[in-house]
């Protein structure tokens, strides 16, 4: 039988003593010391790949659109699909979604294009529609709470078409009456009543409505925002690169004039402000 360790004595060495009794008080907090500090230049690093991965997530769902564009002014002789129930841009409730005379909204004309559901059939199950997981909506967007119950008056878009495209009393328009499309959004990030905004002169009613442009554009991810033009490609691009945002212009909360960099209009000489 193997004999048992001896326990060493208070005079045994310093060394034996701490094998014995494991660590001290003192090396416990540098340890925790270390761990914190790790901690600490951990989170910050691990909070940017979570944000870059929701960006990414809401970039992909924006290429969907983007094919469903394509798709769709395919099958409609080269025409965009409406912006909105009616001819302003103003927040459809959900009797005007379902409408069987807006099935070419884009909300329902363009992911029938792709064998997704349209918006109009969330009607009897609204909170689905501003859920997470729904490929309409940016995985981010901070909707208020009224719109998330069965009864909810009105349905909000967190991603929009450009308001500005359509104008002058026209149903819609052709894509090749685009002069810039590289250059020229068709849908954006749009703001809701409890984001942020690019600029404080941005625009406060409305938010959430199917079709907006600059005044409304949000930078929900980390001070940036994503579009997709009209060339079929999408971006992630910084606020101010997409609102007026100096001090004393007179477009301030708007689109930047003159359109060189972002156009919202057929023609990038037209003032969409």
């Amino acid at each position: 039988m193997k004999p048992a360790t001896p326990i060493p004595s208070a005079g045994a060495p310093a060394a034996a003593r701490r094998a014995a009794s494991g660590f001290t008080l003192i090396e416990l907090l540098v340890v925790i010391a270390i761990i914190a500090i790790l901690a600490g230049m951990l989170l910050p690093a691990l909070s940017r790949a979570k944000g870059s991965a929701q960006r990414i997530s809401c970039l992909n769902r924006l290429k969907q659109w983007s094919l469903a564009l394509a798709l769709y002014t395919e099958e409609n002789y080269d025409r965009l699909p409406r912006e909105s129930f009616g001819g302003s841009a103003t927040l459809n409730n959900w009797a005007q979604v379902r409408d069987p005379n807006n099935h070419d909204v884009w909300y329902n004309a363009l992911p029938r294009a792709i064998g997704l559901r349209p918006a109009a059939d969330f009607f009897t199950n609204r909170p689905a529609f501003h859920a997470r997981d729904y490929f309409g909506q940016c995985p981010v967007a901070r909707f208020p709470k009224e719109v998330l119950t069965p009864t909810a008056n009105f349905p909000l878009f967190s991603l929009a078409m450009n308001s500005k495209l359509i104008n002058g009393g026209e149903p819609t328009v052709k894509v090749s009456a685009i002069q810039r499309p590289s250059q020229t959004v068709v849908f954006l990030e749009n703001r809701l009543p409890d984001e942020p905004k690019v600029d404080p002169a941005q625009a406060d009613n409305n938010l959430g409505q199917p079709s907006s442009f600059a005044n409304r554009f949000v930078a929900r991810h980390g001070g940036s925002g994503n579009l997709v033009f009209a060339d079929g490609h999408v971006e992630t691009l910084k606020g101010p690169l997409v609102v007026e945002t100096r001090a004393g212009n007179a477009n301030r909360g708007r689109a930047i004039l003159p359109q060189e960099r972002i156009v919202w209009t057929l023609d990038p000489a037209t003032n969409p402000n």
